[in-house]
């Protein structure tokens, strides 16, 4: 545990402005390859951010490694940075709920996308970036792990009931400018296991590419041009015509303009395109 003194990422209590309780749950990855280099990071007796990042949990990959808890749930956490953009509900942050004064914040282990020096396993994730242009292949989280991010969930909401399933995004969610993860979390079978809810819908995997978000905006009726195979648009290549759909999107069902797809825009299309009777899954 991170001790609650001057110098350290930690801050007592949760403010007046989230009626002192957490608002949701904020999922990271820690782009490393192990639970130790989260505890060099962030966690250990002398962190690499020690007074700059923290976080409530570090989540291993195998039970051999398990759960770290650096910060209380009655304390705050330093886990989204102050250029946060979002809050857990999808409108803008403020001083008051930036640098994650309102969120739990949960580390998975988990190296993050392929690059130089990063090869792709077979079973590891296609997704996209929040503005639809950097494509990744991300490392899979693994069965062992997945059975203990649903422990620590059920570990906080038992403390702070008031958090919903709807209260849970990705660090990308919340700074999607320049954050990428956790694109690919496995946030439906999380989640149900959490609240042992199994018709907690999956909004996110039927959106995780750009050809997926394309389709669905072109379902809801958004002209893309007339790209791609089969002429509506829908060619996996973000520009200016998907842009600006999304912008439109945006604009007409209440949600922040700010062209990227995070959770919050996922769940308005996945609603929208269930009340007109058609099925998300089928964009896969």
């Amino acid at each position: 545990m991170i001790p609650l003194v001057a110098g350290n990422a930690v801050s007592k209590g949760w403010t007046s402005a989230t009626q002192h309780r957490p608002m949701g749950v904020t999922w990271h990855w820690t782009a490393s390859w192990d639970l130790q280099g989260c505890r060099d990071t962030i966690g250990g007796s002398h962190p690499a951010q020690k007074g700059i990042a923290s976080a409530h949990y570090g989540v291993g990959r195998s039970f051999s490694e398990g759960i770290d808890r650096y910060v209380s749930l009655e304390n705050r956490s330093w886990h989204a940075g102050k250029n946060q953009l979002l809050r857990w509900d999808g409108q803008p942050s403020n001083e008051n709920t930036k640098g994650a004064r309102a969120t739990v914040g949960v580390e998975t282990v988990n190296i993050g996308y392929a690059r130089d020096g990063v090869k792709a396993d077979p079973d590891w994730i296609k997704a996209h970036s929040p503005n639809g242009k950097q494509a990744m292949l991300i490392q899979s989280w693994t069965e062992q792990q997945i059975e203990m991010m649903i422990q620590v969930g059920r570990e906080i909401i038992g403390r702070w009931p008031t958090i919903t399933w709807e209260n849970h995004h990705g660090h990308h969610d919340a700074c999607p400018g320049y954050k990428v993860d956790v694109a690919g979390f496995p946030f439906a079978r999380v989640l149900r296991g959490i609240y042992g809810n199994p018709d907690i819908p999956d909004i996110w995997s039927p959106f995780w590419t750009s050809a997926q978000r394309q389709r669905a905006l072109v379902k809801l009726g958004y002209d893309l041009g007339r790209f791609g195979p089969g002429g509506d648009g829908v060619d996996g290549d973000w520009g200016r015509a998907s842009d600006t759909a999304l912008s439109a999107f945006q604009k007409q069902n209440g949600l922040i303009v700010n062209g990227y797809w995070t959770t919050f825009v996922s769940r308005a299309v996945w609603n929208l395109l269930v009340a007109r009777g058609m099925d998300p899954d089928s964009l896969v």
